[in-house]
């Protein structure tokens, strides 16, 4: 389960600084700790900035770890649910780190564009920062 760029991504990868003691996969959300260090995201997150693009175990502050910035990148991004038609085109918050909770909107993470598939629960969309659409 992750968050998989799928248009508007070239020259968006940068290095960015991690926090300590944290696991990352490649395409998990992540959001600053408050202290200039990235670490994941949780279902409570509005400010998602960047996605993991490699997997790193931290050791330190300060480890640099491949990211994307993602401002104005579209997503194929995994549900905690199967969504539903009337999920296109509203706001939902993270289920966790690496999906989204389609049938939540306390948080507005994520703007929902369309639906990829039902079966293996994956949409389309955009991480919106805690803007309004």
């Amino acid at each position: 389960m992750s968050f998989r760029p799928i248009k508007y991504d070239a020259g968006r990868i940068t290095r960015l600084p991690v926090a300590t003691s944290v696991t990352f996969a490649k395409g998990m959300a992540l959001q600053d700790n408050g202290s200039g260090f990235l670490e994941l995201a949780t279902s409570s997150s509005t400010r998602i900035r960047y996605v993991a693009m490699e997997a790193l175990v931290s050791t330190a502050n300060g480890q640099l770890l491949d990211v994307l910035d993602v401002q104005g990148v579209l997503f194929d991004a995994d549900t905690d649910a199967a969504p539903a038609q009337t999920d296109v085109g509203t706001l939902a918050d993270l289920a966790t780190n690496a999906t989204i909770n389609p049938d939540a909107s306390t948080n507005d993470a994520f703007f929902i564009e369309s639906i990829i598939d039902t079966s293996t629960s994956r949409v389309k969309g955009y991480f919106v920062t805690g803007e309004t659409v």
